[in-house]
């Protein structure tokens, strides 16, 4: 076949297949007359929500060792299936935090909770600067802050969660 007889036959099945598509979406939008229910839609982002009445947390752990984690601020809303729904917004500062003693140079393990759409892992160094590499011990000796952000899909919520390592 020539060159321009096969980018003739290209083209024309290029335009089929566009106005099979669109003739499709036209019959089935004139189908549609009944308008859709709001809470209908509120139901269906509902039922996609993690069922839990506060932002869940996530889980980190340094070599085995479960590290703990405390939220601080959050926006959540909890999966009602009324109308006028359930949401709080609660502001918190970093909480009080005992710092794990851990290993230099150790990798740290994060297991984000259900749902999450968002998550933002970053540390500081006790002179307040970033680390360069928040998934992993730093190897300088000190006590170092660690922040974890979370969002939610279908705009749930959203939370901040923090640990403290100690570098020995």
């Amino acid at each position: 076949m020539e060159k321009g007889n096969k980018l003739m036959l290209t083209v024309v099945v290029a335009l089929a297949v566009v106005a099979c598509t669109f003739w499709a979406g036209y019959s089935i939008g004139i189908r549609q007359n009944e308008p859709v229910d709001p809470s209908d839609i509120q139901q269906a982002i509902h039922s996609k929500w993690v069922i839990a009445g506060t932002p869940p947390s996530p889980i980190v752990t340094v070599q085995g060792t479960a590290i703990e984690v405390a939220q601080a601020g959050y926006s959540w809303c909890s999966p009602v299936l009324s109308s006028e729904g359930s949401c709080v917004s609660v502001d918190a500062s970093i909480p009080e935090l005992k710092a794990t003693p851990v290993p230099a140079g150790a990798p740290i393990d994060t297991e984000a909770p259900e749902g999450i759409k968002e998550f933002t892992l970053t540390g500081t160094d006790p002179k307040g600067g970033a680390l360069n590499d928040p998934y992993r011990v730093p190897q300088e000796t000190g006590t170092y802050l660690f922040r974890i952000h979370c969002e939610w899909f279908l705009d749930q919520g959203q939370s901040d969660f923090y640990f403290s390592l100690k570098v020995i």
